[in-house]
């Protein structure tokens, strides 16, 4: 018993003290697995169903005159989140064929996926990776070709194609593979189970594009989308088209953040002094009891009183030895802790419900479930990505604005 005691101690210190480690957070890796020549009626189905065991979503471009007879699997998957993509009407090599022709395998092939699928614009693959300037005045679409092709034309075994991946793969590669063989449904699965414990997120080509801040153009050619040279940049002089425009308007109004002289900076990541400080603003700037020592936390600096106050209500926790590390990255599910604490502070009795089920789940830590779990029951859900939660991920400002503009519409 007394064993048992120390280890729970032993626990709960580790628990508590997770927040103040100055780790920085890093951003997730990923990755898009797609597949081409479906759909097929026998391997389509079964890959979608290793696909969604798994919790990834896939990108299949399909080859529309082959739809007609598989048009309840097609809406089925488009529905579930899997991404509709244009392989052209009849499989055809382009480079042989008229601008009118090219055009023509296209659009007919854009039509049936958009009568089946309900959507209208869809990403083109061509047939053998023609990439032909002709073809690609004709496609009125982005053209996505591939970095990672295991199998190379050949026929090849899932072990092999899988190995060719996993030993090579890199942060924003396309990986091409085929939902017509059980060798690329072995491939896809033994592709996936290796790098999801290593960190990589499986995305959508559309979520890639969204994920890395890059708008695709029509005609040009995407073999992969990798990160940033700094994932913090952003051009504010296209802030009204940021994904949270209308939170960070209402964080300018309420005063709780504001932008300076660079611009207001969304992609810049949150630190613990601004988490602290940000959080006290809209908390309505309360001033705490007695000031905490903190060793390096200067007591003229700008975000003490902040500091003290969350330290004071327990929104910030593992303060010990006195340190409070305020230059540490604030992660996202660390974020979603100290607003849950926020929450927690005002002893209100909020409803929660269930929240979304994320495909990276699995990733948020012990510690940060129950938080993300709460704030994602009462109702939020981020605009940015519905389908991954990336807990690693350093905060952003958009996000932590995105979060406390939800939070102010509870009160």
């Amino acid at each position: 018993m007394r064993s048992m005691r120390k280890w729970a101690a032993v626990l709960a210190l580790v628990l508590a003290v997770n927040l103040a480690l100055p780790v920085r957070a890093g951003a997730a890796k990923l990755v898009a697995i797609t597949f081409d020549d479906g759909p097929n009626k026998t391997w389509t189905p079964k890959v979608v169903e290793a696909l969604d065991r798994r919790g990834v979503k896939g990108t299949f471009f399909m080859v529309g005159g082959w739809v007609a007879t598989k048009e309840e699997l097609v809406q089925q998957m488009a529905q579930s989140g899997h991404q509709i993509a244009n392989h052209t009407w009849e499989h055809l090599n382009l480079k042989d064929l008229s601008g009118e022709d090219v055009k023509y395998q296209v659009e007919k092939s854009r039509e049936k996926l958009a009568e089946v699928a309900g959507q209208s614009q869809f990403l083109v693959r061509t047939p053998f990776g023609v990439r032909t300037e002709k073809v690609r005045a004709q496609l009125n679409a982005p053209l996505i070709l591939w970095s990672q092709d295991p199998a190379k034309g050949k026929q090849v075994s899932g072990e092999k194609m899988a190995r060719s991946v996993i030993s090579t793969i890199r942060d924003g590669d396309i990986i091409l593979l085929h939902d017509s063989t059980e060798a690329n449904l072995d491939a896809a699965c033994r592709i996936i189970d290796a790098l999801q414990p290593k960190g990589y997120d499986f995305v959508t080509v559309d979520e890639l594009f969204r994920l890395r801040g890059v708008t695709p153009q029509n005609g040009q050619i995407y073999k992969s989308v990798p990160p940033q040279t700094d994932p913090q940049a952003y051009d504010e002089g296209r802030l009204k088209e940021h994904w949270a425009y209308s939170s960070i308007c209402t964080m300018e109004e309420t005063g709780i953040m504001t932008g300076d002289s660079g611009g207001w900076r969304p992609n810049r990541y949150l630190t613990r002094a601004a988490a602290a400080e940000i959080l006290w603003r809209t908390a309505g700037c309360p001033a705490p009891a007695a000031p905490v020592s903190f060793r390096d936390v200067s007591r003229q600096a700008w975000y003490a009183q902040a500091v003290d106050w969350a330290a004071e209500t327990g929104v910030v926790k593992g303060t010990g030895r006195g340190l409070y590390s305020p230059a540490a990255l604030v992660s996202r599910q660390q974020f979603y802790v100290m607003l849950d604490r926020l929450l927690q502070a005002q002893k209100t009795a909020w409803s929660t419900g269930c929240g979304p089920a994320y495909e990276d789940s699995f990733r948020i830590s012990s510690w940060a479930r129950g938080a993300v779990e709460e704030i994602t029951g009462m109702g939020f859900s981020s605009a940015n990505d519905r389908e991954l939660f990336r807990p690693g991920d350093p905060a952003t400002r958009a996000e932590a604005a995105e979060l406390l503009a939800w939070y102010l519409t509870l009160e």
